[in-house]
């Protein structure tokens, strides 16, 4: 198994336009959420697991880039992949803007986070049998990471999350 940090950041063509005008390049910002799907079913096809991350609350984002965004990981169910949201932290050209706080957040963002989680608990098994394929320790460790897992998966439906 070999794997990569993504930045995806958004799945909203209109925000990467505003936020990472150059990221796409060659490509153009409008592109951005087919470059993302592409490149990542490239990844899956050759068993590269990717660790993605989105930025939630940026400033001047939108319910239209919120949506796009959870449209975007729905898109990616069948990439093997883990997603990450994280809540903006104002760097770059935006560092003068606010930090997004999750009392900021909304029924959207809320959202875009549990699909993130589902996505990884879809994912999460196959992975850690991948980590350990072929590894003299996977009967020591292995067992460790599925309670890890396992507490989680349990936090999570405590909470309502299934």
């Amino acid at each position: 198994m070999w794997g990569a940090e993504i930045g995806i950041e958004t799945g909203s063509p209109e925000l990467a336009k505003k936020i990472m005008p150059a990221k796409a390049h060659p490509f153009k910002p409008e592109e951005w959420p087919e470059v993302v799907r592409t490149g990542m079913g490239l990844m899956h096809d050759h068993k590269l697991v990717p660790a993605c991350t989105l930025i939630v609350g940026v400033p001047e984002e939108t319910e239209e880039d919120l949506i796009k965004t959870i449209e975007l990981v729905e898109d990616l169910k069948n990439v093997r992949s883990l997603i990450v949201p994280l809540f903006f932290v104002p760097m770059g050209r935006l560092k003068d803007e606010d930090w997004f706080k999750d009392t900021e957040m909304n029924q959207l963002h809320m959202e875009l986070l549990i699909k993130c989680l589902k996505h990884d608990f879809y994912w999460i098994d196959s992975l850690i049998d991948l980590a350990f394929e072929r590894k003299w320790y996977a009967k020591l460790l292995r067992p460790f990471y599925r309670l890890f897992v396992g507490v989680i998966r349990y936090k999570a439906k405590k909470d309502g999350i299934k």
